[in-house]
């Protein structure tokens, strides 16, 4: 072969190693992007996940500085064995969510209370109450007045917090229309609320978390007033009838 020839193929050659460089350089970039593609989706993925479930664990209540002693962040204020709020036994949990202002939560209270006092005394359950602005909330509503009031004595002159309830209860079910102001400042009094804690009714203290927790309530599905949930499950029943609760208690409990 002449050296011309020789020359060619030699030139041929380092083009065809060249070119197959290339094409390896090339789908080694390709194999690289792709699999960066899929790195950048699946750590996409995770943050949305992680924002998601942030998002997720987040309530109105979380950003409240100003809470009710012992109260969580469903809006809950824990009520012992003894009747008094900041702690709750180790007990199935019973979360009662009520509106002073609510027709339907004065029949429940009218009808369950003593049951409510017997399930919550001996332990049978850990009770949880919810005070909630849904007839007509808003800070200027009676029902956050009322509930607000209810919220300063749990955090103020909690030995009182279940009989300030059990008198307003008693007051709307003998037929006062609303609580105002003053019918509540005299509520207090009548069950043994210092008057430097009743002055304490129309300063606001827990407007922001009052809002909060009816609002959270609506969250976590609460549609209405009396809601009565054990342990997360809601229970049914015609609250207005004498032993519908301990009666539902007791079935779920039992089941």
């Amino acid at each position: 072969m002449s050296q011309r020839r020789k020359a060619k193929a030699a030139s041929r050659r380092e083009e065809a190693r060249r070119e197959a460089e290339r094409l390896l350089r090339q789908a080694r970039r390709r194999r690289g992007l792709a699999v960066l593609g899929v790195v950048l989706l699946v750590v996409g993925l995770v943050v949305a996940g992680v924002i998601i479930w942030q998002g997720a664990q987040a309530t109105y209540l979380d950003d409240v500085s100003r809470r009710p002693q012992g109260s969580d962040t469903s809006g809950g204020i824990p009520v012992s064995a003894d009747g008094v709020p900041g702690t709750a036994p180790d007990a199935p949990r019973l979360d009662v969510y009520l509106d002073v202002q609510s027709p339907a939560s004065v029949a429940f209270w009218t009808a369950q209370a003593e049951d409510l006092e017997r399930l919550r005394a001996d332990g049978t359950v850990a009770l949880w109450l919810h005070l909630v602005g849904f007839v007509d909330g808003g800070i200027n509503g009676f029902s956050t007045r009322a509930g607000e009031a209810a919220v300063v004595v749990a955090d103020r002159s909690p030995e009182q917090f279940l009989a300030f309830l059990d008198g307003a209860f008693a007051r709307r079910a003998a037929g006062a229309e609303k609580l105002n102001d003053p019918d509540l400042a005299e509520l207090g009094l009548e069950v043994g609320v210092s008057q430097d804690v009743v002055d304490k009714f129309t300063d606001g203290l827990f407007d922001r978390w009052f809002v909060a927790a009816t609002q959270q309530a609506e969250r976590d599905g609460v549609e209405d007033t009396p809601t009565i949930r054990l342990d997360g499950r809601t229970l049914e029943a015609d609250w207005a009838a004498e032993g519908a609760l301990a009666e539902a208690v007791g079935t779920a409990v039992a089941g």
